[in-house]
């Protein structure tokens, strides 16, 4: 098996791009079905934590196995755009003839979601990871208002949504890869969730 080229400078340079795909269908054994792209605005944030199981077999005073096996992730994603329709997407509002109504009985639907990242390699090129979640909800809790006077500074508010990361049907949660340019990053998302298939 020939070995892997190895990278001594790959490193994430930014986001670019903030995209939440509403699911439309959750067939069984498959990926789900997705609709349009919503364009969450621009990326400030996108760090991503994993929760897992994990244990250990003991015998003869050692640990004789461990396993560890993912359960969840939390996506903490950050934008330019607090934008009332789009709000109303993410955590199951209603949105009619530009007014948003939160009722107590609103659950935030499931998703997915992709973003980009740029990254600097050692020749000084970027390359693009596009990331896309298979299966995420919106942390209802993060739904906030931080809303202050202006003083002497400039200080705007990012639209910050945390959001809940599952497994789909098939198992997979995450689909990765790089490309050369921003434009196949995106479009490597919008395959993931069917929307450059053919019809």
């Amino acid at each position: 098996m020939a070995l892997a080229t190895i990278q001594r400078v790959h490193i994430p340079l930014g986001m670019q791009g903030s995209y939440f795909y509403p699911i439309t269908a959750k067939p069984t054994g498959a990926h789900p079905t997705y609709g349009a792209p919503l364009d969450m605005g621009a990326a400030v944030k996108g760090y991503l934590s994993i929760t897992s199981l994990s244990g250990g077999v003991y015998g003869d005073d050692m640990e004789q196995l461990h396993f560890d096996n993912f359960v969840s992730a939390q996506l903490d994603a950050e934008t330019t755009c607090s934008d009332l329709s789009n709000n109303a997407v993410v955590f199951g509002h209603t949105y009619a003839e530009g007014k948003e109504t939160s009722n107590i009985n609103d659950t935030p639907p499931d998703g997915g979601y992709g973003f980009v990242e740029p990254i600097l390699r050692k020749d000084k090129t970027l390359v693009y990871r596009a990331t896309f979640l298979y299966l995420v909800s919106a942390r209802l809790d993060s739904e906030k208002t931080e809303a202050d006077t202006r003083k002497g500074d400039f200080n705007p508010k990012n639209n910050a949504v945390s959001y809940n990361v599952n497994a789909d049907e098939t198992g997979d949660w995450r689909d990765r890869q790089e490309f050369d340019t921003y434009a196949k990053a995106k479009a490597f998302l919008d395959t993931c969730a069917g929307q450059n298939q053919a019809t």
